[in-house]
């Protein structure tokens, strides 16, 4: 089974084209050794169309969970997003 399920802070949002945008989130790491690094990027993949309603209402420092599945692309590993949770 390949599931996906975080809550992060968004960090940035770009539209890659007409049908896919990208949104960087924070995600909390378990541990850190100094108090600037508490976090990881994760790059999630979201369908223009079928999220259009949510990526109206994205901004930088919003918390979201994210529900979806892990896709390679370019030897990178790249969430996809199945549904999204606006706190």
């Amino acid at each position: 089974m390949n599931f996906v399920a975080i809550i992060g802070i968004v960090d940035k949002y770009k539209e890659i084209d007409n049908k896919i945008s990208e949104m960087k989130i924070k995600v909390e790491k378990p541990f850190y050794e100094n108090d600037e690094d508490w976090y990881d990027i994760i790059s999630v993949n979201m369908d223009n169309e079928k999220f259009a309603e949510q990526i109206n209402s994205l901004s930088k420092g919003m918390i979201v969970g994210i529900k979806g599945r892990l896709n390679s692309f370019n030897s990178n590993s790249i969430i996809v997003c199945e549904k999204i949770q606006i706190f």
